[in-house]
């Protein structure tokens, strides 16, 4: 049976100045370790760095990256005869190094996205090992090749997005992004391990043909180690019963699914399919022995899901279908969930995506500039219903891609698209994010080269392995892509593939073009794959990050958590278009994350009312560290107010309220799987005492995947900083709502003090002596407890707020001011 051992104790590291370690002048000796893991996490612990996500500390530790690190340990092994076969196998070193083991010379590295596995049967001894990794400055050597190659290309110094992060196959958000600290680091940053075996499985790779009779044909090749007498295949269907056809199949072999259940997002069923290798041998009485080698099992879900581009009314579209069924497309932007991934653990994958899944997407895209993520996180996907949009990791830079890169990005390609090719919530490959966008429109010569660098390897090298490899999934070479054929070039239309009415389009021209969210109304993109707005994080991560005389929404270490590029007088403008100045931290958390919903709120609704847009991914979905940024989660997880409000953004069924002057239309839309019918009461009340001023009622008569207007309403006569319009439909289960007035013009009540009891278990009862709009509940700055948050109540009375546990302390504050909190245990 194959034996694993991992090797993640007794390592030390220190700068390489082989055989000692110093840091400037002083000799440090080796330091502990920690394995996986990265050079700046082991400084922290070491007390050599401040924690570089804290105050300013970023910039104190830049020196890390420019220097040259070696780590070491030791291991016991003795031979066992049964398992002739060794090898080291590194899933993630970071990035360029040698490996010697005893001294000598294994292997050179250099790529973070590909693992390094190197025979070493004849090369441990028996008793103690020693194992090195030499790990040189990935910034240094991107510079250095960087200069060589622009030499032999005749490129100028001065070229733009041709950065020493293309010269090394890495993470780019570890060099620094516009919500991403520069945090460049060098590590063993996934397990290393000795296998041991006779024979193994090497890869198991399922295909599926979806047949016009609603059959699957499945067929499971098997490629393995060693030599074995068979390979035993067996699959169990999401029930857990035997599928018949599949006992004792032979690689390569077909077996049909005669009453399939399909993989869906809204219903994520999967087939258990276990390859096994065995041995068969003689005991003294000769009977047979079977001796199991190795064994691994597939999740495989059965599900074509296809991207469909056609002409049409509006241009080309950009939509999926899965099993046939249109989808319309809700979901985000995935980054690293860490500057040092290293670190994240299966619970922060989970806790992360349940959330998404709680927000009603469907889909993630994994992001140009991050990673092929970890097993783990696929499996997740896949367990629960998030299709993954998946870019090959290329972003917002040219690229080298002579004939030696294109030999690396291959090799890179297809070690990863084996790996995660069975998953059914992979939808898409994807060339690369923005680099086409950035050729066409992103400087001017003679500063931009004549030449798309990169372009071999978005339009042969991938989609040719995507084709080997991976039949029948889709691919893009970039996004965004599309363009109008019959684009004039005239200086009214925008030129290149983020045109909008072709293809999916980065609907970038309001945060960094006009400024408003109000300007979403003007996009046509077919497939909005990134758009978003920016708010602060949450005062429980501020204080993680930064010290009292930093508690200032416009102090140096609070800009330095920013990193939009856009200037701190800007953004802060941004937000004061339509909210009251910060004066205080606590402000501008409010206010900022506010405007951020009410923004993406406009854009999503555009969106959905629409009949040309088939999806809306929001840039993004989570942050790496504490900063201001488009993130719906903070670092720590935290909802921010627009992850409440996605949980109706993104529902099957959505209401609308459209304004324009004095006339409000409530629109329905049903993307979900049944009709849709109820009824519409739109309501105008005062935002004082609750007064119902005026109301209105229409039908809701909508077939899946469609929406129209339900209501037609003038509000002509009401006074405009009094009033809040609301909508919701006969049962309540949709409702939304919109103050007339910017928010810092609405004539509020006085913040009354608010009475909560805790009497119901998982439940918070408050009772409001008056209307609230956009109450906010924290415990210490942190949101966390409260399931429901960021409540608008139109009259006063008694309403419920689910938490995921009773806080020790409640801070509340609405648009009205801060609150006081009378808690009780007794019901109201």
């Amino acid at each position: 049976m194959l034996q694993t051992t991992y090797l993640h104790s007794g390592w030390e590291f220190a700068e390489k100045t082989w055989p000692g370690g110093k840091v400037a002048t002083v000799d440090t000796g080796w330091l502990p370790a920690t394995v996986p893991g990265h050079v700046h996490l082991d400084l922290v612990e070491n007390g050599i760095i401040a924690h570089p996500y804290e105050r300013m500390n970023e910039l104190g530790c830049q020196w890390v990256d420019q220097t040259d690190w070696t780590y070491r340990t030791t291991f016991q092994w003795e031979p066992n005869s049964d398992l002739p076969n060794r090898v080291l196998r590194f899933d993630g070193l970071d990035t360029v190094c040698k490996i010697y083991l005893n001294d000598l010379l294994l292997a050179e590295h250099d790529n973070m996205f590909v693992p390094l596995e190197v025979d070493v049967a004849d090369k441990l001894v028996n008793g103690e090992n020693t194992l090195r990794i030499e790990f040189e400055s990935a910034v240094n050597v991107g510079l250095e090749r960087k200069k060589a190659y622009f030499e032999k290309d005749g490129l100028r110094e001065d070229t733009v997005h041709f950065h020493e992060r293309s010269f090394v196959r890495k993470a780019q958000y570890m060099y620094g992004w516009d919500w991403g600290p520069r945090l460049v680091s060098c590590g063993i940053w996934r397990p290393v391990a000795l296998l041991e075996f006779a024979a193994r499985i090497l890869d198991v790779h399922v295909t599926q043909n979806h047949l016009p009779d609603g059959t699957v044909e499945l067929k499971c090749d098997v490629v393995h180690q060693g030599d074995v007498e068979y390979v035993s295949i067996h699959g169990f269907d999401p029930d857990g019963e035997f599928i018949d056809q599949f006992l004792d199949a032979e690689s390569g072999s077909t077996v049909t699914i005669e009453d399939p259940l399909l993989w869906d997002p809204r219903e994520p069923l999967t087939y258990d399919i276990t390859v096994t290798l065995c041995t068969v041998s003689l005991d003294d009485d000769g009977d047979q022995i079977i001796g199991l080698e190795d064994i691994r099992t597939v999740n495989v879900g059965l599900v074509k899901t296809v991207l469909i581009r056609e002409p049409d009314q509006f241009g080309e579209s950009f939509e999926f279908t899965v099993n046939g069924s249109r989808l319309w497309a809700r979901g985000a932007n995935w980054i690293p969930d860490h500057s040092f991934p290293s670190i994240v653990s299966k619970a922060q994958y989970r806790d992360r995506l349940e959330k998404a899944k709680d927000m009603g997407f469907n889909m993630l895209r994994v992001w140009g500039g991050g990673l092929y993520e970890t097993d783990e996180f696929y499996d997740l996907c896949d367990e629960l219903g998030l299709l993954v949009w998946q870019d090959f990791p290329f972003a917002c830079a040219y690229y080298p891609d002579d004939e030696p890169w294109q030999h690396t990005i291959r090799a890179e390609a297809a070690e990863n698209i084996k790996r995660l090719r069975n998953h059914p919530c992979l939808a898409i490959w994807c060339g690369n994010n923005e680099n086409l966008e950035l050729h066409t429109n992103w400087g001017r010569p003679p500063r931009r080269p004549e030449h798309y660098y990169g372009v071999n390897h978005y339009e042969n090298v991938l989609p040719e392995i995507v084709k080997q490899l991976d039949p029948g999934r889709s691919y893009i070479s970039t996004s965004p892509i599309g363009e109008d054929p019959n684009n004039d070039g005239k200086a009214e239309k925008q030129t290149g593939p983020n045109s909008g009415g072709f293809g999916d389009q980065h609907c970038w021209d309001v945060w960094h073009g006009r400024g408003d969210w109000k300007y979403y109304a003007d996009s046509t993109g077919r497939f909005s794959s990134e758009y978003g707005f920016v708010s602060s994080c949450s005062t429980a991560l501020w204080s993680k990050t930064i010290e009292d005389v930093d508690w200032d929404p416009h102090s140096k270490v609070v800009q330095w958590h920013d990193r939009t590029g856009k200037g701190h007088e800007t953004f802060h403008g941004y937000v004061k278009l339509h909210y009251p100045d910060s004066i205080t931290l606590e402000d501008w958390v409010y206010y900022s994350q506010l405007n951020q919903r009410d923004a993406l709120r406009f854009g999503v609704e555009h969106y959905r009312r629409s009949e040309f847009c088939r999806g809306s991914l929001i840039w993004q979905l989570n942050d790496c560290w504490p900063v201001q940024s488009w993130a719906i989660l903070d670092s720590d997880g935290d909802y921010k107010a627009l992850g409440y409000e996605l949980r109706r953004l993104y529902d099957d069924n959505l209401l609308s309220i459209d304004r324009d002057g004095d006339k409000v239309t409530v629109w329905a839309m049903n993307d979900g799987l049944e009709p849709w019918f109820s009824s519409v009461t739109l309501t105008a009340s005062n935002l004082t005492t609750g007064e119902i001023l005026m109301e209105w009622t229409g039908d809701i008569e909508l077939d899946p995947d469609n929406r129209m207007p339900v209501l037609h309403a003038s509000i002509h006569g009401l006074a405009v900083p009094d009033v809040l319009l609301t909508a919701t439909d006969e049962d309540g289960a949709q409702s939304t709502w919109q103050l007339l007035a910017e928010p810092k013009s609405a004539r509020l009540p006085s913040p009354e003090p608010l009475i909560v009891s805790t009497a119901e278990e998982g439940v918070l009862t408050i009772l409001c002596s008056t209307p609230l709009v956009d109450l906010m509940l924290t415990e210490d700055g942190s949101p966390s407890p409260f399931v429901d948050n960021f409540i608008t109540m139109p009259q006063a009375g008694v309403f419920a707020v689910r938490v995921s546990r009773v806080p020790d302390a409640i801070e509340a504050r609405s648009l009205a001011g801060e609150h006081k909190i009378k808690v009780t245990r007794s019901p109201l």
